[in-house]
């Protein structure tokens, strides 16, 4: 792929637990040569755990 993608907002990569985003997105960054945000990062460590313990994220949480 020879086009270039920098600059021109975001590509979002969605799906449910487990299904392989991170690693899709991961690899297609790299394709692409553009960064890559994993979303649990953008959460604080509480709101993590509670992911990872199957507990929903409320609006508060949010």
């Amino acid at each position: 792929m020879n086009k270039d993608l920098s600059g021109h907002g975001s590509i979002v990569v969605m799906g449910v637990s487990g299904c392989g985003k991170s690693s899709v997105g991961q690899q297609l960054a790299a394709r692409l040569k553009l960064g890559f945000v994993e979303g649990d990062s953008l959460h604080t460590l509480a709101n993590v755990v509670k992911m990872r313990a199957d507990i929903a994220l409320t609006d508060d949480d949010r």
